[in-house]
């Protein structure tokens, strides 16, 4: 087979602003793409393009960022500036697909508040053509799941009724009918089976494996394979559904010779397994043209190729989060891809907003801003009865905050976000728990990776001018998107070292199906600690920590430390923050206000319910484990933020050392978790 590939560029920053103008980014098309697609020497509708639309996490509007080069932008991505470029690439080549590859509807306050519902709207006005969910996305529980992305109506829980009702007409308690807006696009999944939870029997798929498009003159199969980490998240999640990988026979195999049997030319993966196990699958897997990743928010500049010992290839790729999206022209002959070429386009303060979606968008988020339709707003967890819950009575542009040095959560083992919110919740611990000193009282919270970034005061911006360093309460809620409460809990030094061991296990596994997309856990400031990535998994009584102090004092195993993290409504009392094992888990209370908020002074407070916390076949599912008046990691960074200003001293990275350092991944070094993991090339898979 006859293969060019036409060298990758991010063709908006080369030629600049003036790109904009689609006539323009028509020419910029490679010379033998551009021939082809307007029918000179190739045949026209053999062109076709495939967009990358992925992570979307939440983010309606545009935010801070900052893209490669170091080039800080106040104003990129959001759905109104996606839209543009949509529009753009659809004139320049009719013959197009977009596919969303998973976590759109999870990752900030308007989504989270509303299960999603804030925005459905414009996501179904973006014309995504097929989906693939990520792990997020099925984090309001398997009915909101279901009616949005199935076809299904499986009636809400008061409590969810409540969330809507502030958004959506007609949700109020007594509209049995009430659920969120269905998807009007093509989600499919090879690996998702719905579960009988009273026979413990798994059933047929949730999904249909693969659809089929019609691009120009070619059939483009299109297969799903969503996040196989849900069960590892809060357990409510999981309930009636089972994953896999979608490796076995019967899944991603059977489902590429079918698509094929039926008409498919060109055979695209979209998954949302993360990058590492993504290549491993195209490796191992035949008949993969193309590889759409997604969950692990990486950037490939450059597409990944796999080849194959029959001279076949498949192209991997991951489009980062909305800032970006990705373009895969590809020109098809008779056996297959004969030419192709892959940009990853920066949405940037150089792309305008669509007015039409941003009209929608506006609307969709008319509740949450300023204005005559704001109103309070309150998740209400599973479990807690109707208006309960955590609540939201500020306006997310709101400015509870500064910063004067620039906070981020990219990097693997530790970053700026975790670090402020850590130092937050230790000051809290200390003033709370009693009998807490800085040598036995730790703070912990999750890896997530998405998020905003927040540009420190000063910052010069490449759309002229400096950063604010302003801290919006939206802005805050993209670091802590989801209902959880603050629990503190008490653990053997023994049990939170092996769960940590645990923890970079996943993390760098050099066994591709045995990684996670993730990063380390963010841990306060008192704690430090020395890591061996690369040889640490050889020693038989020494695993990847080396050395591990809390304020300076060696950890002991053998004593009890206080820890304050995060509880996921629904899931065990020995549980937080990624951890099991804890003991007498109580949870922060503050005191509840006339509009539902929570202020200090907290208090501690027993669990409400300690057994059978989540039972599928009981009525209600989820009993409440968390009092009314529970503290959010919100509300704590909210008072830390009154009285400090984030400063690059009290944020700074160093709390984790790598000794030796991260690998640099095989494929890219701007690949942030390395795709090989780390550890002995013997551990490796081929």
């Amino acid at each position: 087979m006859k293969v060019k590939h036409i060298t990758s560029t991010n063709t908006l920053k080369a030629i600049g602003a003036t790109l904009l103008n689609s006539c323009i980014l028509l020419s910029l098309i490679s010379p033998v793409m551009a021939a082809t697609s307007r029918g000179g020497d190739g045949d026209k509708g053999n062109v076709i393009t495939l967009m990358q639309f992925s992570d979307l996490h939440g983010k309606m509007i545009p935010h801070q960022d900052i893209f490669p080069g170091n080039r800080a932008s106040a104003n990129s991505g959001g759905l109104a500036k996606v839209a543009t470029m949509v529009k753009r690439i659809r004139n320049d080549n009719p013959n197009s697909l977009l596919l969303n590859v998973g976590d759109t509807t999870h990752g900030t306050a308007e989504a989270n508040f509303t299960l999603g519902e804030a925005l459905m709207p414009g996501v179904n006005e973006l014309g995504i053509d097929v989906m693939v969910p990520g792990n997020w996305d099925f984090g309001y529980g398997p009915a909101v799941f279901r009616n949005r992305f199935t076809g299904t109506n499986i009636p809400l829980s008061p409590n969810n009724r409540t969330t809507l009702s502030a958004t959506k007409a007609g949700c109020e308690i007594s509209a049995p009918t009430c659920s969120v807006t269905p998807a009007n696009f093509d989600v499919v999944a090879v690996n998702l089976y719905n579960y009988n939870e009273a026979t413990g029997q798994r059933g047929g798929r949730v999904l249909p494996p693969y659809v089929i498009k019609q691009v120009g003159k070619v059939k483009v199969g299109i297969i799903g394979i969503t996040a196989d980490m849900v069960p590892q998240q809060a357990q409510a999640f999981n309930i009636g559904l089972r994953f896999t990988m979608g490796y076995e026979d019967h899944e991603l195999p059977a489902m590429i010779k079918e698509a094929r049997k039926n008409g498919a030319k060109l055979i695209v993966v979209i998954s949302e397994l993360g990058l590492a196990k993504d290549i491993q699958i195209a490796k191992e897997i035949k008949g993969i043209d193309v590889m759409f990743s997604g969950h692990t928010h990486e950037q490939t500049v450059e597409p990944i190729i796999i080849k194959h010992q029959d001279n076949g290839f498949t192209i991997v790729t991951e489009a980062g989060e909305d800032q970006f999206l990705g373009r895969l022209d590809i020109e098809m002959n008779r056996d297959g891809i004969d030419n192709y070429n892959w940009e990853l386009i920066e949405i940037d303060e150089t792309v305008p907003e669509d007015p039409a979606m941003k009209a929608i968008v506006d609307e969709s988020r008319k509740t949450f801003v300023a204005g005559p339709d704001f109103t309070c707003h309150t998740f209400g967890p599973g479990g807690f009865a109707f208006g309960e819950g955590h609540t939201l009575c500020d306006p997310l542009e709101t400015v509870i905050g500064k910063t004067e040095t620039t906070l981020e959560r990219w990097d693997v083992l530790e970053d700026e976000s975790n670090n402020m919110m850590t130092t937050a919740f230790l000051k809290t611990a200390l003033n709370s728990i009693p009998n807490a000193t800085l040598d036995n009282t730790l703070t912990t919270t999750n890896g997530f990776r998405f998020d905003t970034v927040l540009l420190g005061e000063g910052t010069p911006l490449s759309g002229g001018g400096t950063a604010s360093g302003d801290i919006t309460l939206g802005e805050l809620y993209a670091y802590y998107p989801n209902g959880a409460a603050l629990a503190a809990t008490e653990f053997s030094g023994g049990r939170l070292k092996e769960a940590w061991e645990g923890i970079l296990k996943i993390v760098f596994y050099p066994q591709p199906f045995l990684q996670r997309g993730g990063w380390f856990l963010g841990y306060s400031e008192n704690m430090h600690f020395d890591l061996d990535l690369i040889e640490g998994p050889l020693s038989a009584s020494q695993g990847r920590i080396l050395n591990l102090t809390i304020n300076g004092n060696k950890f002991d195993e053998s004593k009890i430390y206080n820890v304050l993290s995060c509880y996921p409504h629904g899931n065990p009392i020995d549980e937080v923050c990624r951890t099991t094992g804890a003991r007498n888990l109580r949870f922060l209370a503050g005191q509840q206000q006339a509009d539902g908020t929570v202020t200090p002074p907290y208090t501690l407070v027993q669990p409400r319910n300690t057994e059978d916390i989540l039972n599928p076949l009981r009525r209600p599912i989820i009993l409440p484990v968390a009092p009314k008046n529970f503290v959010h990691p919100i509300n704590v960074v909210r008072e830390y933020l009154k009285e400090n200003v984030v400063t690059e001293a009290n944020v700074r990275t160093g709390r984790v050392t790598p000794i030796g350092g991260v690998p640099v991944s095989d494929y890219a070094p701007n690949i942030i978790q390395p795709v090989q993991g780390a550890g002995p090339k013997w551990m490796k898979r081929n």
